[in-house]
Order: structure tokens, then C-alpha cells, then sequence
């Protein structure tokens, strides 16, 4: 009876992969592989458990995903390219974030595998979100995450290109980019304060104001298929009518202690350690997630060039010291 139990077990998670692979739910399916590898654990399989762990981790290449267009990219009048079309290589398992966002960003994947059911229904997924948070928290990595994940491209709007000095010139341009991006596309705009400041800031002229005018029409008349995702680093500086244009907010924290020491593990995986991430997240405080990346590449590089495999902790002490220097010294010429 518990030898039938076990397999049925294992049917019943060899069931979910399955379902899950269909749907392109990749967290499920993760979910689900991560299982199959604790169950061989527990039976001591371990080389069948390591193995699948390197499959997992993508230690064995990743999935295909081609960015390419037949239509040629838009334009402005001098010929430089409104986009930049970026082939996603960043999972969100490559990714650190607090438990409320990664839920929330797999519900909104999950409505948009799903446009067909809630059409039949009269209803439409979530598809503009703004990610809000300081520089380095992972915005604009769980943005190309989220199109990794949903096997789409990723397009990157050139915001220095879009905001043109002719008038009229921007509307043009954003409405070039919404004609280019028909269909299934997760469409970034990176730090979009550029293009939506407060209205009533004074020291602006009449364009950039009609330039936000503009952007929030375009908001409000969107009823294509992309995934609109917009990121912010100063949120304070906004149009407050920006705000209502958003079918989410997405919120990006420094990461605390643990979420440190969790961001090394990720970022290092791929190497044996010799140190204590505990006391690594210690030193590292008060850093983003963007710098303790830095640090860890870093140490990983030394240790390499070195002629070594395993990353000890004189490395990552000699990493640290890099960066709280670089933190110094940026410092220093804010003052």
C-alpha cells in the first residue's frame, strides 16, 4: 500500500509538470520539478537529484526565445531607433523579491496565459503595471524576467529618442512604438519619470507638459496585447494622474538581511563556497540588490583568474571592501 501510494504520488507530480509546461506556467512547473527533486533526495538518489538540480538551475543552457521582427524598428526623423528589442535571459528564479510581489507578478502572468477565458467572460488581464522602488531593487530585471517567463520579447522603449524637442514629434513617436508592439510583447519603459512629471512642476516647459498629456491618453486608449510595464526610481516625481493609469503597482524594497544572504546563494550558485553568507550579509547592509550582485561577480572573477573553483571568503572580503569603497566614494561627490 505505501509503495502504491509513492507512485501515485510521483503520477500525480509528473501530472502537474505536464499541465503546468502547457499552460507555460513556469512557476508551477518549477514548483512541481523542485518536488521530484526532493523525493529523489529522500531516497538517496543523489546523482539523479544533482543532476536535475543543474538541469533546473539552467546550468544546462536555457530555453530558446528569439527577438526578431520582419517590420523594421521605429524611427525618429534622424533615423534613430524609438526601441531596443532585448532577447530575455533573466528568470525569476534568477531574482530575489519578497513573497507579495512574486505572487502578484505570477497572478498577472497567469491572467495573461489565460486572455482567451477571461475575454469569453467580457474582462481583460491586468496589463499595465508600474514597478516603483530604488535604483538597483530589481525593477527593471523582474520586468525582462516576466517576459522570460511568458516566452514573449522584450521591448525597450528609448525614452532620450522618444522625447523629441520638435512639437508634436513625441506623440508621434509613442504612437509608432504601440503600432510596432501589436501583439503579445512585454513593452518597458524604464525610469518614466522622464516622460510623466508632475504637470504642475513649473520649471518644465509647455512640450514636456503635453508630453504627459499625451502619455497618459495613450494609457487610457491602450487596448492591445502587450504588457505595458513602466518603472520608476522617483515615484515622488509623477503626475498624480499617472498613478490611476496603472492596473497595479508593484512595490521593490531594499533587501534585508536574509534576502541578502539570498541573492548570494542565487547569484554564486553555480560555484562551490567556502564562507559564511550570514556574515557576508552582514558586511553587505544597507546595499542593493544590484550591488551585492557586484560583489558576488566580483569575487567569483578573482577566484577564477586565480586558478581556483571554490569562492573562499578572503575573495568576497576583498569584493566587500571594493564596494563599501565604490559606496564611499560615490558618496563623497553627492555631498
Amino acid at each position: 500500500m505505501a509503495q502504491e501510494r509513492r507512485i501515485v504520488a510521483r503520477s500525480d507530480l509528473v501530472k502537474r509538470m505536464i499541465q503546468s509546461h502547457q499552460r507555460g506556467d513556469d512557476p508551477e512547473f518549477r514548483r512541481a520539478a523542485e518536488e521530484v527533486v526532493s523525493d529523489e533526495r529522500r531516497k538517496r538518489h543523489d546523482v539523479v537529484a544533482d543532476d536535475l538540480e543543474r538541469i533546473l538551475d539552467g546550468r544546462q543552457g536555457r530555453r530558446p526565445l528569439t527577438v526578431s521582427s520582419l517590420k523594421p524598428l521605429p524611427m525618429t526623423r534622424d533615423e534613430i531607433p524609438l526601441l531596443r528589442l532585448i532577447q530575455p535571459q533573466v528568470n525569476l528564479t534568477d531574482l530575489v523579491l519578497k513573497e507579495p510581489t512574486l505572487a502578484l507578478l505570477d497572478d498577472v502572468m497567469s491572467e495573461y496565459r489565460q486572455q482567451e477565458v477571461l475575454a469569453a467572460h467580457s474582462l481583460r488581464p491586468r496589463n499595465r503595471l508600474l514597478f516603483l522602488g530604488p535604483p538597483g531593487c530589481g525593477k527593471s530585471q523582474s520586468a525582462e524576467a516576466v517576459a522570460y517567463q511568458l516566452g514573449v520579447p522584450l521591448a525597450k522603449v528609448q525614452l532620450a529618442s522618444v522625447v523629441s524637442s520638435f512639437l508634436g514629434e513625441t506623440s508621434k513617436h509613442l504612437d509608432q512604438i504601440l503600432s510596432f508592439c501589436e501583439g503579445n510583447w512585454v513593452l518597458l519603459f524604464d525610469e518614466i519619470d522622464t516622460l510623466a512629471k508632475e504637470r504642475g512642476d513649473r520649471t518644465e516647459h509647455g512640450e514636456l507638459r503635453r508630453v504627459v498629456a499625451t502619455f497618459l491618453q495613450l494609457l487610457d486608449d491602450y487596448d492591445g496585447d502587450a504588457l505595458i510595464i513602466a518603472t520608476s526610481n522617483h515615484p515622488a516625481l509623477l503626475d498624480e494622474a499617472v498613478w490611476r493609469r496603472f492596473d497595479e503597482v508593484v512595490a521593490f524594497d531594499m533587501p534585508n538581511q536574509a534576502e541578502v544572504a539570498e541573492v548570494v546563494r542565487v547569484k554564486l550558485r553555480l560555484f562551490k563556497t567556502k564562507f559564511s553568507r550570514t556574515e557576508v550579509a552582514r558586511k553587505l547592509k544597507g546595499c542593493s540588490h544590484a550591488e551585492v550582485e557586484l560583489v558576488c561577480r566580483d569575487a567569483a572573477r578573482h577566484a577564477v583568474l586565480a586558478g581556483r573553483t571554490v569562492i573562499e571568503g578572503a575573495d568576497i572580503d576583498r569584493s566587500v571592501a571594493g564596494m563599501t569603497r565604490r559606496r564611499h566614494e560615490v558618496e563623497r561627490f553627492l555631498m
